[in-house]
């Protein structure tokens, strides 16, 4: 491959690259919203076990690297065989690739996994009424949850009113919406 066409390779790759990260930061993350934030692949070889993980932005993040390293190293090193800027290029996008995932991406993603709470682990739960729940209407709850602390829209579960400040108990969740019910009202029903 001539010098022209590897630097026009390693320039379309670092700027889609760079483009679609930015694109995906300022959208919000374009992946979120097909709710696909990439899989792993766990592989066994010569009795090493490799974990693949294959992400769109970690694609991203490797096009941007690789366009960019091969840029620079084609343009400032222009005596460096076309082969051996290929082989660092590939290289360090690779490791930098990696390490963003390993240490910031992975972290990143056990700590969202850990810290929602199921719909189960808040059944039963305490909570205090945060803005008072209307006759056969809403409101809204607080509630602390692995010293973590959540609002959640709220109803009544018989349909009266409970006023801000009351503490309540979860008693089921459906369709995102909180059903509570006095404590106080619990107790003396015992």
């Amino acid at each position: 491959m001539g010098c022209d066409k590897l630097l026009t390779v390693f320039q379309v790759s670092f700027i889609v690259g760079i483009s679609l990260i930015i694109l995906s930061f300022l959208f919000g993350s374009l992946f979120e919203a097909l709710e696909f934030d990439g899989f792993e692949f766990d592989l066994e070889v010569f009795g090493f076990d490799i974990n693949l993980p294959l992400s769109p932005l970690l694609y991203m993040l490797f096009a941007t690297v690789f366009g960019g390293m091969g840029w620079i190293l084609m343009l400032e090193f222009q005596y460096i065989s076309n082969i051996i800027v290929l082989l660092i290029s590939i290289i360090t996008a690779l490791v930098v690739s990696m390490v963003i995932y390993r240490f910031i991406m992975k972290p990143l993603k056990n700590a969202e996994n850990t810290s929602s709470p199921s719909s189960e682990d808040l059944i039963g739960l305490r909570a205090v009424v945060a803005s008072t729940i209307v006759e056969d209407g809403f409101g809204e709850i607080r509630y602390v949850f692995n010293g973590n602390s959540f609002s959640a829209p709220a109803k009544s579960t018989d349909g009266s009113m409970i006023k801000a400040g009351r503490e309540v108990s979860i008693c089921w969740i459906e369709n995102h919406i909180f059903y509570v019910a006095a404590l106080d009202e619990i107790k003396t029903g015992l």
